[in-house]
């Protein structure tokens, strides 16, 4: 008895999802992890870009342009959450409009450098565990059929 081979079509491919199903607790948590991470990648660019380093200064962002990814992040992976009640539902449009309006209402955020390296690493990390498990949830024998 020969296996039988699926040939898998470039196009199916590039339609299957890469992001698994999100749980919205993990969906909300989404956005937040980038943000934290985003923060320590920028403080330690500050760190190893300046000439004089000191723990004690603050690093300067744009919140309109952190807050604004976070809501396209957000607005982007809604539709790979499960959602379970009706009312949940109402946070896929409010939840990035919310981001939305404090990327409007702030205009800069300046955050001390120890606070943003504490922080950085830690959001890399979970932001890593929270998308290696929605990998791993992804329907991966429904992207292989042909």
């Amino acid at each position: 008895m020969h296996a039988r081979r699926y040939t898998v079509h470039p196009q199916r491919v590039l339609l299957c999802s890469i992001l698994g199903k999100l749980t919205v607790r993990s969906w909300i948590s989404l956005p937040l992890l980038f943000l934290g991470s985003s923060v320590g990648i920028a403080a330690l660019l500050d760190q190893l870009l300046v000439r004089s380093p000191h723990p004690d200064r603050d690093v300067d962002l744009s919140a309109p342009l952190l807050f604004g990814f976070a809501a396209g992040l957000a607005l982007l992976s809604a539709g790979h959450v499960r959602w379970s009640f009706r009312w949940q539902r109402i946070l896929r449009f409010s939840y990035p409009l919310l981001m939305v309006a404090c990327a409007l209402a702030v205009d800069g955020l300046q955050l001390p450098v120890f606070a943003a390296l504490t922080v950085g690493p830690v959001a890399v990390a979970l932001l890593t565990v929270l998308l290696v498990r929605a990998y791993h949830d992804r329907d991966a024998p429904e992207c292989c059929q042909a």
